[in-house]
């Protein structure tokens, strides 16, 4: 169990075994994987990287839509893109060539759901409306999560707005911040 690697983690780095939830196996393993691998604790090893001047000074644009409609009509519309260029076929040969389906890249958004459906648990439609509402949160999540960004750039479609009216907007930030 996941027990006993905590409390080896809570001898190399008791930072880290405090700060992780012990249900957080991935983190518990990841950082005791990069104290058996260089020796160094991994809240050492996040201090020494966060403390690292950055190379570069990136850009940042971030897209939106002017009407979260618009943004969920995109996510269903390319999950039927992905049923019609073959996904659930690309499943079927990923699990026949012996991928198991419990493998991390498996539990993808479009790849679990259809692994149910595959297994009979659900049918094919309802694996897609699933994978719809999955991709609605996640794009839902990522759009608060970049927002905490400030130095973030929002080029905002909104409807009739073409690809390269916002590449129009995004060269003119780009130009702006290089003047």
């Amino acid at each position: 169990g996941i027990g006993p690697l905590l409390e080896e983690l809570r001898q190399v780095d008791p930072e880290a075994a405090e700060r992780l939830h012990p249900a957080d196996e991935k983190r518990i393993l990841r950082a005791l994987e990069v104290y058996l691998e260089t020796g160094e604790a991994i809240t050492e090893h996040n201090r020494k990287t966060q403390a690292v001047p950055p190379r570069y000074s990136p850009i940042w644009l971030g897209l939106d839509f002017a009407q979260r409609g618009e943004l969920y009509r995109r996510i269903d519309l390319r999950v039927s893109l992905m049923l019609q260029q073959g996904l659930v076929e690309e499943i079927q040969g990923l699990l026949a060539d012996g991928i198991p389906e419990k493998a991390t890249a498996m539990q993808a958004i479009g790849y679990k759901e259809f692994v149910d459906a595959l297994d009979g648990r659900c049918t094919i439609e309802e694996a897609a409306d699933l994978v719809r509402q999955s991709s609605r949160r996640y794009a839902k999540r990522q759009l608060t999560w970049f927002r905490r960004n400030k130095a973030i750039h929002w080029l905002i479609r909104d409807t009739g707005d073409t690809g390269r009216e916002i590449l129009e907007n995004a060269r003119r930030i780009v130009s702006d911040f290089d003047n």
